[in-house]
């Protein structure tokens, strides 16, 4: 009990005051237990998430009666999307990790990979906290939206059009995308002083690097959500 109390407590310091967690971690062994938990989570949430959406939106729109095949692929193709999910959370905390540790390499960071590895994936808390968030929109989503059944199977790529028009042109769904920007400017906090003491680097340092590949990623999720278009 004491442990899981000291824990929590460590999580909300990641979030409040990521400075000071930092400081006082790196003077202790590297250890990816922690982060590799709260990666699981975030892949969990996340694939959770799409694998709802899918099995919803395609009983909504396929009726049992007429497609009972279909209904049992969907069911595979969320549960594969599911295990998917799960695992890219884990290549997308090695890429970051990488990406920061390449870039901090332009400013001679001297720290090793294992404890960047280990500092980004604290990173991830925030995202944790904006999936179950985006997780209770997309809920509220797929309970308001109503789409004609498909009858003729000539009409299923016009309906996964349709589908596809009414998320991006849908306030939930945007305020959903809007959420993960939020909650990804939060990880990029957390994250700079992470590689701050991860690397060895000024703060300033510490912000280019982390800046460029989190704004690149801000400005694709915005394009995403058709703003520039």
């Amino acid at each position: 009990m004491g442990n899981i109390i000291k824990m929590k407590w460590k999580m909300i310091e990641v979030l409040t005051n990521p400075n000071k967690f930092f400081e006082t971690r790196i003077k202790g062994e590297e250890s990816l237990m922690i982060p590799v938990l709260i990666v699981l989570i975030n892949g969990i949430i996340s694939g959770g998430t799409v694998a709802f959406l899918i099995v919803s939106v395609s009983r909504q729109i396929l009726p049992p009666e007429v497609h009972p095949e279909v209904h049992s692929l969907a069911l595979k193709f969320g549960i594969n999307s599911f295990i998917f999910m799960t695992f890219f959370a884990f290549v997308a905390w090695l890429v970051v990790a990488a990406v920061f540790f390449g870039i901090s390499w332009i400013y001679e960071g001297k720290g090793g990979f294992m404890r960047t590895l280990e500092f980004v994936g604290y990173g991830f808390i925030p995202s944790i906290l904006g999936g179950l968030i985006s997780a209770v929109l997309v809920y509220n989503f797929v309970s308001t939206m109503h789409i004609p059944q498909i009858i003729d199977p000539m009409m299923a790529e016009a309906t996964i059009r349709q589908i596809e028009q009414i998320a991006k042109q849908s306030p939930i769904m945007r305020l959903s995308s809007i959420v993960g920007i939020l909650f990804t400017l939060w990880s990029g906090i957390i994250w700079v002083f992470g590689l701050k003491h991860a690397r060895n680097l000024s703060t300033k340092n510490a912000l280019i690097t982390v800046a460029i590949p989190v704004m690149v990623y801000i400005l694709y999720s915005i394009y995403q959500m058709g703003v520039f278009k």
